[in-house]
C-alpha cells in the first residue's frame, strides 16, 4: 500500500499531478479493489498532502539536512513516514519507521535508508504535542502560526485574514481539515427523490436533507459512490449543494436557451437540463476534449442524450450563438480556494494563481457575452473567496458592459439571504453546513 501513497504524494507535490486523478488510477487496480485499502491509501495520501508544510516543520526540528535540501524521493518518504507518526494511530511507531525504509530501498535509494530511519525514530521518541507547542510557541505573528497548525501557506493565511478576520479565517482553515460528506443532486427526470432516499437506506448509507436545498441529500458511510443503488440508472449525480445555487437562481425553464462555459465536469449542465424538462436547448463547453470525457459518460449515465457537448474556448466568441442564450452559466476557472478541503493540493498554489487568473476570467466574460440576449441572465460563480476573482470581476462586468447586478434575495431560499453580501451577490464560506466555499452573482443583460 505504501508504494502506491508514495505514487499520489510524489506526484502530486512533486510533479504537480492531480491527487484526485492519481487516486482513482491507482484504485483501478485490482489489489485496490477492497475497500479497506483504498480507505487506508486515501487517508494516508492526502492527509500526507494536507499537513505537508506541518510535517515539514516536525522534520525540521530533527532533520540536520533542511526538507527543502533533501532528495525529492526521500522527502516525500520523511513526510509519509512523519504522518503516519502523528496522525496514523493503528500504525505502531516501530512499523511506520521500518516501513519508510523498505520503502527507501525499493525506490533503489538504499544510501538513505539509514538517514530515513534515523530521522523517523528521532521523531518517534519526541512528545509529539509538546514539539507541536514548542513550533507554535516560535511563530511571531497569525499568519504564520496558522501557517503551521493549519497547514496552509503563509501567503493564503495573509490574505484570508486581511479580507475575513481572525474569526472567519479559523473557521475557515478549520474546514479545510474536516472530512466532507459526500452531497448529491436528486436527478428528477429519471427519480423522485422519496424514491433515491429509499433505495440508499435499504443499501445501509445514511441519507440527511441538505441544509438549504430541495434537490439532493447528505450521504454517509459510502465507501465507492459508482456502486450505490440508482448511480448507474442515472437517479441521482455527485454535487456540493453550494454548487446547485447556480441552477436555482438562474431561474432556467423549460423552453430557454442555456449555455454553459467552462463546463466540466458537468455538474451545472446537468442541472440545467433537469430543470429545462426536455424543453428548449442546452449546450455544455469547455476548453478541451479531455474535459469534455467526464460529461459525455456523465450524459450517458443521466440519459441526457440531448445535451450538445462541444469544445470551444470561451475566450473566443461563437457567431452561432449570438444573443440566443436566455441564460448563460459561467463557473470560470479560480484559484479553488473555497474546495480546498477536498483537493487539498489547492492550497500550494491559490495566491499565486489569483494574478494569473483574473484576466483569464475576464476574457471569458468578453467572449461569452455577445451570446447572451437583450434580458438575458448571466451567472457567474466562482468555488472560491478572492474578492478580486468574486467582487472585483462583477464590478469590471457592470462597467464595462450593459449588464445590471440583480439582488438574490428573491432567488434563494430564506435560510441562505443572510450569507449575502450588501451587494446582493452569494458568498458562502467553506464550512457553513460543510458545504464548499463558492460565490454566485446574477446580472442580466440591458434591453
Amino acid at each position: 500500500m505504501r508504494d502506491y501513497i508514495f505514487d499520489i504524494v510524489y506526484g502530486t507535490l512533486e510533479q504537480k499531478k492531480h491527487s484526485d486523478e492519481l487516486f482513482h488510477e491507482i484504485c483501478r487496480k485490482e489489489v485496490m479493489n477492497m475497500a479497506r485499502d483504498r480507505h487506508f491509501v486515501q487517508r494516508e495520501a492526502l492527509g500526507t498532502i494536507e499537513r505537508a508544510i506541518e510535517l515539514d516543520e516536525y522534520l525540521g526540528a530533527v532533520s540536520h539536512t533542511p526538507v527543502v535540501k533533501m532528495d525529492p524521493v526521500v522527502r516525500t518518504i520523511l513526510r509519509m513516514g512523519t504522518y503516519e507518526l502523528f496522525y496514523m494511530d493503528k500504525v505502531p511507531d516501530a512499523a511506520a519507521c521500518n516501513e519508510m525504509v523498505l520503502l527507501t530501498k525499493r525506490e533503489k535509494l538504499e544510501k538513505y535508508a539509514g538517514f530515513v530511519n534515523g530521522v523517523l525514530r528521532n521523531l518517534a521518541r519526541k512528545d509529539k504535542e509538546k514539539l507541536r507547542e514548542q513550533i507554535a510557541a516560535k511563530k511571531r505573528d497569525t499568519a504564520e502560526k496558522y501557517s503551521f497548525l493549519y497547514a496552509v501557506p503563509k501567503e493564503l493565511c495573509t490574505l484570508l485574514l486581511t479580507h475575513y478576520g481572525k474569526k472567519s479565517t479559523k473557521k475557515m482553515l478549520e474546514a479545510f481539515q474536516e472530512t466532507k460528506p459526500v452531497c448529491i443532486r436528486v436527478h428528477t427526470k429519471n427519480a423522485s427523490p422519496e424514491e433515491v432516499r429509499r433505495e440508499l437506506e435499504e443499501a445501509g448509507i445514511g441519507v440527511s436533507e441538505l441544509p438549504h436545498l430541495k434537490e439532493g441529500f447528505c450521504l454517509t458511510h459510502v465507501e465507492n459512490v459508482e456502486t450505490l443503488p440508482g448511480f448507474s440508472e442515472g437517479h441521482f449525480t455527485v454535487q456540493d449543494e453550494s454548487s446547485m445555487l447556480p441552477g436555482v437562481i438562474s431561474s432556467i425553464k423549460p423552453g430557454d436557451q442555456v449555455l454553459d462555459v467552462c463546463a466540466s465536469p458537468g455538474g451545472k449542465t446537468f442541472h440545467a437540463a433537469d430543470l429545462l424538462k426536455g424543453k428548449g436547448r442546452i449546450c455544455a463547453r469547455d476548453v478541451s476534449e479531455k474535459k469534455l470525457i467526464r460529461i459525455r459518460e456523465n450524459a450517458a449515465r443521466l440519459h441526457e442524450t440531448e445535451v450538445e457537448i462541444k469544445v470551444w474556448d470561451a475566450r473566443n466568441e461563437d457567431p452561432d450563438w449570438r444573443e440566443m442564450a436566455d441564460v448563460i452559466l459561467a463557473d470560470v476557472p479560480c484559484s479553488g480556494i473555497g474546495v480546498i478541503g477536498k483537493k487539498p493540493e489547492i492550497r500550494y498554489d491559490a495566491v499565486s494563481h489569483i494574478e494569473e487568473l483574473v484576466p483569464i476570467q475576464r476574457e471569458i466574460l468578453k467572449g461569452i457575452l455577445p451570446a447572451l440576449k437583450p434580458g438575458g441572465t448571466l451567472i457567474y460563480s466562482t468555488c472560491t473567496v478572492s474578492p478580486q476573482e468574486n467582487e472585483e470581476n462583477v464590478a469590471y462586468l457592470e462597467e464595462h458592459f450593459p449588464l445590471k447586478r440583480e439582488s438574490l434575495d428573491e432567488f434563494l431560499p430564506e435560510s441562505l439571504q443572510n450569507k449575502m453580501t450588501k451587494e446582493g451577490m452569494l458568498q458562502i464560506l467553506p464550512g457553513v453546513n460543510g458545504s464548499d466555499g463558492f460565490f454566485v452573482a446574477r446580472l442580466v443583460k440591458e434591453k
